[in-house]
């Protein structure tokens, strides 16, 4: 399908309009592929990532459960919003060409476009490839939804692993009998919690990188649709969801890179305002506080840190190129 989009962007060089289109969905199923090649090859860090978040949730006291919960619930929340305006998406772009043909009378145009070398109009080539359009297209964005919703719990679960060794480490106390080994459990996690970032790190950065590259084709993309088919109300309609859709998704990586950012950099805090005058454990917790300025983020690709300033540059790059669209269409 990929391909088959590709080729429809060559085809249709000459229009702008035609061409831009086909290039917004072009970006959208090349990310899946990326997706799809990432995940398999990091497939034993994503066994780690999801077994940790199960014994976290498992295992953990009732006062570190609600900590998790405190973090993580809202990136469920957004996950399911999130899944909610990928699958309206997904339906209007399979109904909207089926009601301009039938009701409207226009051109058969496939929902997720491509170009076959073939003549595409005609029956019954043109209902099987628009069931294979539609199929493809439901994959594709099944992947979306899926990947972003996992990838915004998962690094959220790691902001709040750090949440919950901060909570620990404020409630320090030097009197206390058991202090050598609350300090030592606090270590142990603090090693685990920056472990688990790591692995996300490995997992996302390159997958990372390739959102944020292609976010600014998308959003470019999406804007000039918008802008230069404000008649059409059944492409206005796809293309408003479709920008609301890739705007959220780009929100949702940087909004828990951020939040991963911020909770490991706070350690340091945490350990300062701890009980730990008088104990014999200072040269552990200095460690810790040293540790915790080197915060775990993730990158993409190691080129920029995803977050809510990285999020506004792209925001900022897309709107830049969509002025350079426009003045080039109305040249």
């Amino acid at each position: 399908m990929s391909i088959a989009v590709t080729a429809d962007v060559i085809h249709n060089l000459d229009d702008l309009d035609e061409a831009t289109e086909c290039a917004l969905i072009c970006t959208a199923f090349y990310l899946c592929v990326v997706r799809m090649v990432v995940y398999t090859i990091h497939q034993k860090d994503m066994l780690y990532v999801v077994n940790t978040m199960r014994d976290d949730w498992t295992t953990s006291t009732y006062e570190d459960r609600a900590i998790l919960a405190g973090k993580t619930m809202f990136a469920f929340r957004l996950a399911k919003y999130f899944i909610s305006t990928v699958a309206v998406t997904i339906v209007l772009f399979m109904c909207v060409p089926l009601l301009e043909i039938y009701v409207a009378g226009k051109d058969k145009i496939l929902p997720f476009r491509g170009y076959f070398y073939i003549n595409q109009t005609v029956s019954p080539t043109f209902e099987c490839l628009y069931l294979f359009n539609v199929s493809a297209g439901g994959f594709g964005g099944s992947m979306i939804a899926g990947a972003t919703s996992f990838n915004l719990i998962v690094i959220m679960h790691g902001s709040a692993k750090f949440a919950v060794l901060r909570k620990r480490l404020e409630a320090i106390n030097s009197e206390d009998r058991d202090s050598a080994t609350v300090i030592t459990d606090c270590v142990i996690r603090h090693q685990q919690a920056i472990a688990y970032a790591d692995a996300l790190e490995r997992i996302i950065n390159v997958l990372a990188l390739g959102q944020f590259v292609i976010s600014t084709g998308l959003l470019c993309f999406a804007g000039f649709q918008i802008t230069s088919m404000m008649e059409d109300k059944g492409r206005l309609m796809k293309y408003s969801t479709f920008l609301n859709s890739a705007i959220l998704e780009l929100f949702m990586f940087s909004f828990s890179g951020d939040g991963l950012i911020e909770e490991s950099e706070a350690v340091g805090e945490s350990v300062y305002n701890g009980g730990w005058i008088g104990s014999r454990y200072g040269s552990s917790l200095m460690i810790i506080m040293m540790r915790s300025t080197v915060p775990s983020k993730i990158t993409a690709a190691k080129f920029y840190s995803m977050s809510l300033q990285s999020f506004s540059k792209v925001l900022s790059t897309s709107f830049s190129y969509f002025t350079v669209l426009t003045a080039t269409k109305d040249e």
